[in-house]
């Protein structure tokens, strides 16, 4: 049995975790993303790069992974 199942079996009501992936451009814009997102109750679970492009047109994004409830 699941423990979302378990819960409704005594009644109580469970909500499903929201989740939300921002890409971030440059990293100077990083902390301030955190910042404002927490600040909008989220929490940051995982953060990633990415590079993408050739030797002279090489760029980085950044991958923030936000939850939010229980």
């Amino acid at each position: 049995m699941s423990v979302y199942q378990d819960s409704l079996r005594y009644g109580e009501r469970s909500r499903m975790k929201e989740w939300k992936c921002v890409v971030v451009g440059h990293h100077d814009n990083v902390g301030k993303t955190i910042e404002e997102w927490e600040k909008a109750g989220w929490r940051l679970h995982s953060y990633n790069t990415a590079g993408m492009g050739g030797a002279i047109n090489y760029t980085v994004n950044h991958y923030l992974l936000f939850v939010k409830g229980d």
